[in-house]
């Protein structure tokens, strides 16, 4: 797996090992199936002044070119945040960046499983039914269903929030069906 930065000013080490804390607690450590299909992704940290807008359809222009998002694709997650090293800016760029790694997480457990909205967001309405790691995910957001994360570095905790997805993974439980 790489993670690419072409942000200036957060702290790179800082938010990698948050990345890596966020990925790897969902894993098994002997999930070497999953965790040699992880190691096929690309993530990329990016400026916010380097998202084209234009990605998005006429529907959905109203959103702020100021505000942190990410895009997922295939073995790629590109996030657009916000390019300052402090605290408040770091919470908001991990949640932002959890979303991104939790669609990518459940993409590798739940690859072809279908899900339905529970409801209306952004890109569907309630009931559409689409791709399992992109419903559930946002379906779990609507709900605030996140939990708190925390690393280290240069001898200092730091917390963060993301999507809970820890039921649907085989992090603490050998024998449920993963």
């Amino acid at each position: 797996m790489k993670i690419n930065f072409t942000t200036q000013k957060i702290n790179s080490k800082l938010y990698e090992k948050s990345i890596l804390a966020y990925i790897y607690d969902h894993y098994l450590f002997n999930d070497k199936k999953r965790i040699m299909e992880q190691d096929k992704w690309e993530i990329n940290i990016r400026t916010l002044s380097e998202f084209d807008f234009n990605f998005y359809d006429k529907n959905i222009k109203n959103l702020s070119t100021k505000m942190p998002h990410g895009v997922t694709g295939k073995n790629t997650i590109d996030c657009y945040v916000t390019d300052e090293n402090n605290r408040m800016y770091y919470l908001q760029n991990m949640m932002v960046i959890c979303h991104e790694l939790s669609h990518m997480i459940l993409k590798i457990y739940y690859p072809t499983l279908k899900g339905s909205l529970n409801h209306d967001d952004t890109w569907g309405k309630a009931g559409d039914v689409r791709n399992f790691f992109s419903t559930e995910i946002h379906n779990r957001v609507y709900d605030g269903r996140t939990k708190k994360f925390k690393t280290f570095h240069l001898d200092r905790e730091y917390y963060f929030y993301g999507v809970d997805i820890d039921d649907l993974t085989n992090k603490r439980n050998l024998n449920n069906g993963f």
